[in-house]
């Protein structure tokens, strides 16, 4: 049963990315309205991914629509700068440039200043990947910044 449930989690996944990423491709490009570009940006940013990838990569590289709805709306807004900064390029190349775009976050208030640096640096070097890869990378990124060599001894 429960892989019926995960098939058809999956399958609705697929057709809720297909049936979002639809208008984007058939905005008219003499009114752009700007959920569609966002839409048209992650697309670009995605499209040689496979479709079980897909969800994943439109999630972390399309802006929302309107920044002033969402709770990071400097993250959004720098979101949206740097794909609008990137345009001309797909793919994996435009993935590298966004990231390339985009600054570290800021350390809060009351966090380790080391470790905060450490996960900016991370976050610099995984910042094309996404899903379960970018979390591998940011896993082992931390663990490379954080060993001290005690292991070998």
């Amino acid at each position: 049963m429960n892989s019926l449930r995960h098939g058809l989690l999956v399958l609705g996944l697929l057709v809720s990315a297909a049936s979002w990423a639809g208008p984007a491709a058939r905005c008219p490009p003499a009114s752009p309205l700007p959920a569609c570009l966002q839409q048209q940006a992650g697309l670009a940013s995605c499209q040689d991914q496979t479709a079980a990838n897909l969800p994943a990569c439109l999630q972390q590289f399309t802006p929302p629509a309107l920044c002033r709805r969402e709770r990071d709306r400097a993250g959004c807004e720098q979101l949206a700068a740097a794909q609008q900064a990137c345009q001309g390029t797909s793919g994996a190349a435009r993935r590298q440039c966004v990231a390339g775009q985009l600054p570290p976050p800021a350390c809060p208030p009351g966090q380790a200043t080391g470790h905060c640096q450490d996960r900016q640096a991370a976050l610099q070097q995984c910042g094309a990947l996404f899903g379960s890869q970018r979390r591998q990378c940011l896993h082992l990124e931390m663990r490379k910044r954080q060993d001290d060599g005690s292991a070998l001894r």
